[in-house]
């Protein structure tokens, strides 16, 4: 069983609930069913002071918006307290400047809040971003930053084939250079398209095609591993395992990380790595040693 007190990095869901629609999330699988539920301070606090030597937090969530938690900000106030780095990931459609402004007050210098932007106009934003407005992001923004004298904001950029060209826009420039940080990343390989509840937009969200035959190999060397996981035994590089690590979702309950939780299928983790180290998981084929080096060696990623 993994011991509570070595955990250091924890990645938490505070409800479960998201404004936005972006077609890739989790809340758009078919087998994932996402059930809102709001759980008191004292019950999260309380569970939290179980990892006493937290250090990161990410109050990031596999299928939530963490800013639309009603206790975000006592939250917050309680991880400054521990002094634990808190990096939040926010599609910044929430709430007014007003509150922004109030969050910058409460963090910190070891902390980070990334701004999720994917186009310089809001009709090529809302293409991922859907239900999300690319003004009011902006605008909260800036009180963030204003607020806050550390410098600890990011623009997240997430590059599809669509907003490719827009990256080089004079206006997109303009955007990122209003942010203290800048954090590109390329869409990852893209599931097929029957697992999703509403298809909307995922013709537009393919990763590139100078990659896209390295995810094949990738994906086919994976699953080849799997199936002989009973013939051979195969090293297994957890994250969960090398970054003492855990996934709290937004009831409670603890996954060794959000792919598990994700894509296991399973309702309940045993809390044991050996069966994860044991390749016991198909959700886990990724983290074969010699598959996570292709996907290094390729700079490509699937968590």
């Amino acid at each position: 069983m993994f011991a509570k007190n070595k955990i250091e990095r924890l990645e938490i869901d505070l409800t479960g609930s998201c404004n936005a629609k972006c077609p890739l999330c989790a809340r758009n699988y078919k087998h994932l069913e996402v059930k809102f539920n709001d759980r008191h301070l004292d019950e999260i606090t309380t569970q939290l002071d179980e990892y006493t030597d937290l250090r990161y937090i990410h109050l990031v969530g596999t299928v939530s918006e963490p800013t639309l938690y009603k206790h975000f900000f006592n939250l917050c106030h309680y991880l400054v307290k521990r002094e634990i780095a808190i990096e939040i990931c926010t599609n910044g459609d929430t709430h007014n400047p007003e509150w922004w402004a109030k969050l910058g007050e409460i963090l910190t210098a070891r902390d980070s809040v990334y701004f999720s932007v994917c186009g310089s106009t809001q009709e090529l934003h809302e293409i991922y971003r859907v239900n999300c407005s690319l003004e009011n992001l902006l605008e909260n923004a800036r009180a963030f930053r204003k607020a806050n004298k550390y410098g600890i904001d990011y623009i997240q950029h997430i590059k599809f084939g669509y907003n490719e060209a827009d990256l080089e826009s004079p206006r997109m420039k303009e955007i990122m250079a209003e942010f203290s940080h800048i954090n590109l990343t390329d869409t990852y390989f893209t599931r097929d398209f029957s697992i999703y509840k509403n298809q909307f937009n995922l013709d537009k969200l393919l990763i590139h095609d100078d990659k896209l035959g390295k995810y094949k190999l990738i994906e086919k060397h994976a699953q080849k591993n799997w199936e002989k996981r009973h013939e051979k035994k195969f090293e297994m590089d957890c994250r969960s395992v090398f970054e003492k690590s855990v996934h709290i979702d937004q009831f409670g309950k603890v996954f060794p990380c959000y792919i598990w939780l994700e894509e296991s299928r399973e309702k309940q983790w045993s809390g044991s790595h050996e069966e994860i180290l044991a390749f016991q998981h198909e959700c886990c084929k990724f983290c074969e040693k010699n598959t996570k080096k292709l996907l290094d060696i390729w700079d490509c990623e699937l968590l």
